[in-house]
């Protein structure tokens, strides 16, 4: 991370400022990232050769590096480069520094931090029940839930301000709420906790990474890491927020609490699913009033509260014809429900996969052990961790095989034209399935008939339009149970 030599305007003493926070900028993500090793030693004269600076710049950006701890300064020694534990970890640069260099490691430090400190502070802050503060987090809460439902959210270039604005509300909530635990430490603690939430949006914000369609950051996150920032804003964290704000502003702690811990569960892949974190969710729901709420948010509150506290997770299958798009809205579709992702076409023996590179279409009686191993897996898939998995499922005898594993699996049919279909595969490089099959396929596709558990949504529509209209359809069948 060495820069270019430094020319500054003679006499500007702006100029002159501003390249030393360069030089320590850069000196500092070279001494994170490993670049400057534990016990180096860096004199003020290799400093201006490095960077091409004077004397005394040299020596501020050294004994600016050295009142956060990543140097030690000595007389006639000079700056001595000091290791991690050492350093002054909370300080703001020093977070921006590591969440440049290593983003993954940093996050998970700073959400583990704001899991130790945030639920205890809404504790604190529905026992103190300020007017000040109950004010400023119910509304913080009702902007958040308005603008995430903004319909330019998503959109990289006509949601920037959208997400800007979010993005500041979304920190003023979480100083306000640290704030009102009247707790001097925790509201200094509150920039790191900022900073963590400003890099999600910031720098891992998934629409960032797409361009006319929505797709997925990872196929299927590890468990328990830190979700990249979703295209918009997962309903159910924004009715958590408001849950938390009306909390706190019915002076209800145990509640408070709860509502917190989900908030920081729901960024991480599968904690909002823990058992224990639902348990104590249901215990603080128990004593909520949700008759305090505003009228216009009543009935959304109510029904995400009753759609992740009660329902168990039903096993959903992505099913149409090769082409149809499975793979690309079964891992988004995952990823928003926060469930396991399997690829379907990963169970085949390896004779089907030779069949189908052969151009032989497959048959009953080859489907079968292909049809049973996925059947295996959505057996395996408990209540609690729910699962997504692709299959063509083309007939309903498929289905029926499939619903002998488990009897409530949902099935979601992308219904593609036979010449997009068609189109799609010939312009595939790395799949078996040659385009000549795909006219077998839909000889043998039977749609889904009223009396199966499904829905069938147009595959030419955004993925993130279809896994929105598939989570809305889940929500409704919970509802209706």
């Amino acid at each position: 991370m060495t820069g270019p030599k430094v020319d500054l305007p003679e006499g500007s003493e702006d100029a002159l400022r501003g390249s030393t926070a360069r030089v320590v900028e850069q000196l500092g993500c070279q001494i994170v990232e490993g670049g400057k090793p534990r016990d180096q030693h860096l004199t003020v004269d290799a400093v201006m050769h490095e960077f091409g600076i004077t004397r005394p710049m040299a020596r501020e950006a050294l004994q600016t590096l050295h009142q956060k701890g990543l140097v030690n300064l000595q007389p006639r020694i000079g700056a001595t480069v000091q290791a991690l534990e050492r350093w002054d970890l909370l300080d703001p640069d020093v977070i921006a520094w590591r969440l440049e260099v290593a983003p993954d490691s940093q996050m998970r430090s700073l959400t583990e931090l704001r899991e130790v400190i945030e639920p205890r502070a809404a504790r604190l802050a529905a026992l103190s029940r300020s007017a000040e503060i109950c004010h400023d987090l119910t509304s913080h809460a009702r902007t958040l839930l308005a603008l995430s439902q903004d319909p330019d959210f998503a959109q990289p270039r006509e949601g920037a301000a959208i997400r800007q604005r979010f993005r500041d509300i979304d920190a003023a909530f979480h100083r306000t709420l640290l704030a009102g635990s009247r707790n001097e430490l925790f509201l200094r603690l509150s920039h790191p906790v900022v900073m963590a939430l400003n890099h999600r949006i910031d720098r891992d914000w998934t629409g960032n990474h797409q361009e006319t369609t929505v797709t997925p950051t990872r196929a299927a996150a590890r468990a328990d890491t830190v979700q990249s920032y979703p295209p918009r804003p997962q309903p159910i964290a924004m009715w958590l927020h408001i849950g938390l704000a009306y909390a706190v502003d019915q002076g209800l702690p145990t509640a408070a609490e709860a509502f917190a811990e989900a908030i920081l569960a729901e960024i991480r892949s599968g904690r909002l699913q823990d058992p224990v974190v639902r348990d104590r969710l249901r215990a603080g729901l128990d004593q909520f009033n949700a008759n305090s709420l505003p009228t216009a948010h009543r009935a959304g509150f109510q029904e995400a509260m009753a759609a992740l506290t009660n329902a168990q997770r039903v096993p959903v299958v992505v099913m149409g014809v090769s082409g149809c798009g499975k793979t690309t809205v079964g891992q988004y579709l995952a990823e928003s429900l926060r469930v396991p992702f399997e690829e379907g076409d990963d169970f085949h023996p390896r004779r089907n996969v030779e069949a189908m590179r052969n151009r032989t279409p497959l048959d009953d009686r080859s489907r079968s052990p292909w049809l049973a191993a996925i059947a295996g897996r959505i057996r395996a898939a408990g209540s609690e961790e729910g699962l997504v998995i692709t299959c063509s499922a083309l007939r309903r005898i498929y289905r029926e095989m499939l619903r002998v594993a488990r009897p409530d699996t949902f099935f979601v049919h992308l219904v593609l034209g036979q010449d997009e279909a068609t189109a799609r595969v010939e312009s595939r490089d790395s799949h078996y399935m040659p385009a000549s099959l795909v006219s077998s396929q839909f000889e043998d596709l039977e749609p889904l008939e009223d009396d199966e558990a499904g829905m069938t949504v147009d595959a030419a529509l955004p993925a993130e339009r279809i896994v929105a209209e598939v989570q809305t359809e889940l929500v409704r069948r919970i509802r209706s149970r």
